[in-house]
């Protein structure tokens, strides 16, 4: 009888679960680049000490931990459990079936004194992946924003201001590397110095929120109208499944009268160019003749001298870094039509004195040593 009864009580007690992880999906089909929310649960029993779980890296996702991880005690089918859960996101870089883990959890149990070692595993899930319904490089966000800012309006510009304009996206639900590369400002009329570029992702109680800012000093070169073009963003919008897109206004600049215009050189430089321009014909035409007889003749315009070398050096002693930069530009182009080289390195530092914040710092007569190699 006492048997029977012991039977009965171990019968009735409720059964003793073992230790499970898994890996728990949302429903849906996903596109590439779209955040999925998977969280990693598990339910053990007993006094855990220590654990250590790391998620898997994959050349078909990427990921980030969303939340600390939430340790609780949780009834579970009747039995009292020890529940273990992690949120992360990915986000799929390619259509087809995306399979995730399998993941492993280490833990260290306490019973009593001693302590025992377990490897709890979560078999791999699968999950279909469709493609991004869009060319180009995929962006899916939520609540994505744009904001376009000028230090002073451009149309109405001053001889020799520096225009500052500063883009930033914010977008929610992704990551920052998938934002958009930074545009191109680059024209003729106008020369930009570029601020390096703040992109980071930042983790909210809404999720991850993706940060890009670019900045640039803008100052045009000559005395026309010009128009820097919209920009366009495209996203795929988590809200609407579907595509949209964010357009920047057109940038115009308006000038008064800027005295470095390219109808306003010297006329030093007109003559020396009229000089220039002689010589070379005069020394095109006897070398073709010479060919005509069909002789050998060398290039005699590697000879002549360059044009704009006064103006350069007068620009350089007055110091007026934007005059210089025009007179250095048609230098440097004159220079190249006549197969000499010209030290690209010495343009790239007088555009950094120009928009130098703490003023001219240029040593100009290195700046000329350099930019005609001697």
């Amino acid at each position: 009888m006492i048997r029977l009864l012991i039977l009965l009580l171990l019968l009735a007690a409720p059964a003793r679960a073992e230790d499970s992880l898994r890996l728990v999906l949302p429903e849906g089909r996903p596109v590439v680049g779209e955040m999925i929310r998977l969280t990693v649960r598990g339910e053990y029993d007993g006094f855990i000490a220590l654990e250590d779980m790391t998620f898997p890296d994959s050349a078909a996702y990427d990921w980030m931990q969303l939340l600390p991880d939430d340790w609780r005690d949780e009834r579970v089918n009747g039995v009292q459990r020890r529940v273990f859960e992690r949120q992360i996101a990915i986000f799929p870089r390619k259509p087809g079936n995306l399979v995730i883990g399998p993941v492993s959890h280490h833990l260290t149990k306490a019973e009593g004194a001693t302590r025992r070692e377990i490897v709890v595993e979560a078999p791999p899930v699968t999950i279909a992946i469709g493609p991004y319904p869009a060319p180009g490089l995929p962006l899916v966000a939520r609540n994505l924003k744009v904001t376009d800012e000028l230090s002073d309006d451009p149309a109405h510009i001053r001889d020799d201001q520096t225009i500052h304009r500063r883009i930033t996206i914010t977008a929610e639900n992704t990551m920052a590397h998938l934002l958009p590369p930074r545009p191109d400002l680059r024209e003729k009329w106008l020369i930009s110095f570029t601020s390096p570029e703040k992109r980071e992702t930042r983790l909210t109680e809404k999720g991850p929120l993706a940060f890009v800012e670019w900045e640039w000093s803008l100052r045009p070169i000559t005395g026309e109208q010009g128009t820097l073009p919209p920009i366009r963003f495209s996203w795929f919008d988590l809200a609407k499944r579907e595509m949209r897109g964010s357009i920047t206004q057109p940038v115009i600049f308006g000038y008064g009268q800027l005295g470095a215009n390219i109808g306003g050189s010297t006329g030093a430089v007109s003559r020396w160019s009229l000089i220039g321009v002689v010589a070379a014909g005069a020394a095109l035409a006897l070398g073709l003749a010479l060919r005509g007889q069909g002789l050998r003749v060398p290039d005699w315009r590697r000879w002549l001298p360059n044009p704009h070398s006064g103006a350069l050096r007068k620009a350089a002693a007055e110091g007026d870094l934007l005059e210089l930069r025009r007179v250095a530009l048609e230098y440097a182009g004159h220079e190249k039509r006549f197969g000499r080289a010209v030290d690209p390195a010495s343009l790239r530092r007088l555009d950094a004195s120009i928009f130098a914040a703490e003023g001219n710092d240029l040593d100009r007569a290195a700046f000329l040593r350099e930019l005609s190699g001697r």
